[in-house]
């Protein structure tokens, strides 16, 4: 039997090309010590972490305003985090966030819910939060977080497409990416 629950995938833009540049020791050191901070993130905002993608993060939330509060400050704090960081080093977060029943197997997780979250963030472009309609339900828009529906959206391997909304976390970063 399933619950329901926020999923949210996380992924690094750019990570390959940061392997060429830097060499795999010193991308694998700036890969795994990124996605150890979006994991103690999603941690501090009650998330779970399902797991760990190479450039990736896979979690679980409880509650849609967690894990919504969660991605915005993964946003938020990576922006920060990469003015510190040289113009060619950088990986920009892409992700998807989506609300719907899910199994869990042995600390595992699987359903159309995990799919979809992770489709989003492979259609989202840098720096963007792409969500479900389900992962906004209940939650209201906060200062200097809104959300803009993209609309119907399909997503590979699904007959019927997602309605989507993009949340914009910053008012200085306009998007021109749409699909």
């Amino acid at each position: 039997m399933g619950v329901h629950t926020t999923v949210v995938f996380t992924d690094l833009y750019g990570s390959t090309s940061a392997f060429e540049a830097l060499g795999n020791a010193k991308a694998t050191l700036a890969v795994t010590h990124i996605t150890s901070w979006i994991a103690k993130v999603i941690e501090a905002h009650g998330g779970r972490v399902v797991k760990m993608l190479g450039d990736g993060v896979l979690a679980l939330f409880w509650d849609n305003p967690a894990a919504i509060g969660a991605v915005v400050e993964i946003q938020r704090g990576h922006q920060k985090r990469m003015a510190r960081v040289a113009h060619t080093n950088r990986m920009p977060i892409r992700i998807g966030v989506a609300s719907g029943d899910v199994e869990i197997v042995a600390r595992d997780c699987y359903g159309d819910a995990v799919n979809v979250a992770a489709r989003l963030s492979d259609l989202s472009g840098p720096h963007q939060i792409w969500a479900n309609s389900a992962a906004l339900d209940s939650i209201n828009e906060a200062e200097g977080v809104r959300f803009r529906i993209l609309g119907p959206i399909s997503i590979r391997g699904r007959a019927e497409p997602c309605t989507v909304y993009q949340v914009d976390w910053q008012d200085d970063v306009s998007s021109g990416f749409l699909t």
